[in-house]
């Protein structure tokens, strides 16, 4: 499901140059249904001079906050911001978007943790039609690798970590229940479209620690209809989880598609 405001994978290396310094992750939801109380995504990309790339997104009831900034890392690796970003709603472009997003970290290594929050708000012709409230989240974030030992998924908790496609960090999340992945979230872009965020229902987890999520969904649209599909196939080792995603849609005649991106997330 693409969120609104409304073979061997052992064998798949991780390009090692890609966000070398960098770490995603956030909050996973339980649940697609409880993305709008529970989902957050962060990527945090150090810089050489102690300042920080730092993109958030905050899902509250109504909308999300969506933030990009740059941040000072102090000499512990902490940073703090407080920080209001207005624009336009992503479902009608009539719609201004007011998002007061309040995050803080700090980055110890390859561990980053800390907390977030945002208030949203519509304003249309000069009133506010709808306004909501996340809450304090906790999220976490890490710099994961690939690895190649295969081991069984801690259960209950979630992994945290990246996508290889180019020009940017793009978070990936995880959660894991009692024998099953309960959510895979992660950030992607189409050559014809936005950026966007995909929370994909959970499957089985397979007795050698492998995973295969399949996911079918359709937009409509004033002009049409545009279909998606998206794959994730993963493989859970002894300090995470990592394997391939893609996402391809199609509109009228018109197709279009990430190719298979890696992934790698860490507990």
């Amino acid at each position: 499901m693409r969120t609104l405001a409304a073979a061997a994978l052992l064998a798949l290396a991780w390009p090692a140059a890609a966000h070398a310094a960098a770490a995603g992750g956030g909050t996973a939801p339980d649940s697609v249904r409880a993305y709008r109380d529970q989902l957050t995504l962060v990527t945090l990309n150090a810089k050489a001079d102690g300042t920080a790339v730092l993109r958030a997104y905050v899902q509250a009831r109504c909308g999300a906050g969506e933030i990009k900034r740059i941040v000072k890392l102090a000499p512990d690796g902490s940073f703090a911001i407080d920080t209001t970003e207005r624009d336009r709603a992503p479902e009608d472009h009539r719609v201004r978007r007011i998002a007061d997003v309040k995050i803080s970290g700090r980055m110890v290594g390859p561990v980053v943790s800390g907390k977030a929050s945002a208030r949203v708000r519509f304003v249309l012709d000069g009133d506010t039609v709808e306004r909501c409230r996340s809450g304090v989240r906790a999220w976490q974030a890490r710099t994961a690798t690939a690895e190649t030992t295969a081991a069984p998924p801690v259960a209950n908790r979630g992994y945290y970590g990246l996508t290889g496609q180019p020009s940017r960090p793009h978070a990936f999340l995880l959660r894991v229940g009692a024998g099953r992945v309960q959510t895979a979230v992660f950030q992607y872009k189409l050559p014809c479209g936005a950026e966007t965020t995909n929370v994909t229902p959970g499957g089985r987890i397979a007795a050698d620690g492998t995973f295969h999520l399949r996911e079918r969904f359709a937009l409509r649209y004033a002009n049409g209809t545009e279909r998606f599909r998206v794959k994730v196939d993963g493989q859970f080792t002894t300090a995470g989880v990592n394997g391939t995603l893609s996402v391809s849609s199609r509109f009228g005649s018109e197709r279009c598609a990430t190719g298979r991106l890696t992934f790698a997330g860490a507990l």
